[in-house]
């Protein structure tokens, strides 16, 4: 697959054999065939996000089903975010291991607290993996500017704080490319 132009991020021009990054070359195919994601409206608990995009529409875990994705629990939608979780099927052996939790916020402030840091993955996703809210969970990749606006958001399942970023960032770029590659 060639990379579209203006395409930002992880692109793979042939299947890769590392199984996270495989999930990421699969996802390409959704590149250009964006979706209409909602906004959050009713389901808001304040009034600041009543317009956030709601990226855990049905639409979106049935692309990621295709990929050999399974939905998580429930989405939880809190006073400025809503986060979905997914993890790999057990029958798909490739995509068993992967999982992570992602959502949109309505920035990135809450996450980053007061001493967190964001600095740039060499693929041009935002990273918190210095202070904030990655002390808990660990590496949170960004979509968008993330520090100016909504944002989408991505982190491990696992809630390791030692795990290293590049799960994040595959996530993040799954799901960046399930939703048709980019944010709202």
């Amino acid at each position: 697959m060639l990379q579209p132009a203006g395409h930002v991020g992880i692109w793979f021009e042939t299947e890769p054999s590392d199984p996270l990054d495989r999930l990421v070359w699969k996802s390409q195919q959704f590149v250009g065939q964006p979706l209409e994601l909602e906004p959050l409206g009713d389901a808001a608990r304040t009034p600041e996000s009543v317009d956030l995009p709601n990226v855990c529409v049905p639409e979106v875990f049935d692309r990621l089903e295709t990929l050999g994705m399974e939905k998580g629990a429930a989405p939880d939608i809190g006073l400025d975010y809503v986060v979905c979780a997914i993890s790999g099927s057990h029958s798909d052996s490739s995509a068993r291991h992967v999982g992570f939790l992602w959502g949109a916020a309505s920035g990135a402030g809450p996450l980053l607290g007061d001493d967190g840091v964001i600095s740039q993955d060499d693929s041009g996703i935002n990273v918190l993996d210095d202070g904030g809210y990655s002390v808990e969970a660990g590496c949170i990749a960004f979509g968008g500017s993330a520090l100016e606006g909504p944002t989408i958001f991505s982190y491990s399942r696992e809630l390791d704080p030692y795990m290293e970023c590049d799960g994040p960032i595959r996530g993040q770029q799954l799901i960046l490319n399930s939703i048709g590659g980019h944010y709202v």
